[in-house]
């Protein structure tokens, strides 16, 4: 039997998703560019050092879209801080695209927001 019930996303996780597939296709379009080019502008050929510092960015940038990944999905978590806040560094370090989606989750979360007020 299927699970029939359905996760709703919030619009700061939509965003964030929109943010990380672009983050990827861009990513992805420059690794290929790197590694598949053989000259320069100049009609020099690159060196492996050229190749090596290509497979370290996709490493970069891999383990920031895994990292980015968790935290979008996990984007309200308990509605803690925890995961905007990773959001907002990886846009700080790398990305800062992330900063969207992490200040809307930290606006999102807030639980004095969340809280029923007291009418005394």
């Amino acid at each position: 039997m299927q699970n029939t019930k359905q996760h709703k996303l919030s619009a700061a996780q939509i965003c964030g998703w929109i943010v990380w597939w672009v983050i990827t296709i861009v990513v992805l379009a420059l690794a290929i560019f790197m590694l598949t080019r053989t000259t320069d502008a100049a009609g020099v050929h690159n060196s492996w050092n050229y190749h090596m510092i290509a497979i370290f960015l996709l490493l970069v940038y891999g383990i920031q879209q895994i990292i980015a990944f968790f935290g979008i999905k996990r984007l309200h978590y308990n509605e803690r801080y925890v995961w905007p806040i990773v959001l907002i560094v990886l846009g700080v370090l790398g990305s800062f695209l992330y900063v969207i989606p992490g200040i809307w989750g930290l606006i999102v979360n807030n639980p004095q927001k969340n809280q029923p007020t007291k009418i005394e």
